[in-house]
């Protein structure tokens, strides 16, 4: 019976199927692991007995038995001490990351770019508060970190520009997705994200009373800007309805005809072909979004609108 325990435990630790269990189902695994490595531990092998210790130590920590979880993270250390090892540096932020304890998480990563990869599951594990809420300022902050060490990780750029995006960053969310597309020229879905944050940013800024000259242009700018990604979108994928959602909506603003009678900046060429350009652009898009959705009337229409942007 003790083999067959042994080699369910061993396949549980392989699968990580763990980290899905309820909070019943880990606590009776933990005791149910305990339990086997107090009365079998003497008669596994040197591998067998450590995964175990390190499945038993993930237990711990989900189960909030932080003494116990230090307890097989400093036999699992002493194990491989002074033996360089990735798995004992992410075991390390684990528990840091379980004790709320953030700063001795940064500073054991030091400088090195051999640590990248535990930065990155550093960055992985602050997701969350320990209650299982988002801890999305943590979250961004040890992003940053990491791309400090790494900038070339598209997936991580991607990520932290959805985090600002959620705590309403629209600039730093451009920005982050523009990295992107430094590496992924392509992107299309890519090119779609950077429209709408700056098209987000154009509505955190614009303001319909305010007919200041200056204020009107960096509103514009940041408007032609959006248009001209949603536009690359669709020129590398036509049916990619979302962007032709976001020049759809760009291009029926009211800051055109905001723009058409101000008279100081109605005759500036630069003005009077960005209005036009927007404004034809305004039937073609919605032909095309009612021609990919098979639309049927103006109500569909509106309706698949609102859902989508």
């Amino acid at each position: 019976m003790s083999g067959l325990s042994k080699q369910r435990y061993l396949a549980i630790l392989s699968s990580g199927v763990f980290a899905a269990f309820s909070p019943e189902k880990l606590n009776k695994l933990h005791q149910e692991v305990g339990d086997y490595l107090n009365g079998y531990s003497g008669q596994l092998d040197l591998t067998e007995r450590f995964n175990l210790y390190e499945l038993q130590f993930y237990l711990a920590l989900l189960t909030n038995h932080d003494v116990e979880a230090k307890s097989y993270l400093d036999r699992i250390n002493d194990q491989f001490a002074g033996k360089p090892s990735q798995k004992i540096m992410v075991l390390r932020l684990m528990y840091y990351e379980a004790c709320g304890d953030m700063k001795a998480a940064v500073n054991a990563l030091g400088d090195s770019a051999d640590e990248l990869r535990a930065s990155r599951r550093l960055a992985t594990f602050s997701r969350t508060k320990q209650d299982g809420s988002p801890n999305v300022a943590e979250y961004i902050k040890n992003l940053n970190y990491y791309l400090n060490l790494q900038p070339s990780d598209s997936l991580a750029w991607a990520e932290l520009g959805d985090q600002y995006n959620k705590v309403g960053h629209y600039d730093k969310a451009a920005f982050c997705f523009s990295e992107v597309l430094l590496q992924e020229p392509n992107a299309y879905n890519i090119f779609y994200k950077v429209g709408l944050n700056l098209y987000y940013q154009f509505l955190q800024d614009y303001q319909d009373k305010n007919d200041k000259k200056d204020k009107v242009l960096a509103s514009l700018a940041l408007l032609e800007n959006a248009r001209d990604n949603f536009l690359r979108s669709v020129e590398i994928s036509d049916t990619y309805v979302k962007s032709w959602v976001g020049v759809y909506v760009v291009s029926g603003h009211s800051i055109l005809d905001k723009l058409d009678n101000n008279k100081a900046l109605a005759g500036q060429k630069k003005v009077t072909q960005f209005v036009s350009e927007t404004r034809q652009l305004h039937q073609l898009s919605k032909k095309r979004i009612i021609q990919l959705e098979k639309l049927q009337s103006e109500d569909e229409l509106s309706k698949f609108l609102e859902g989508n942007f």
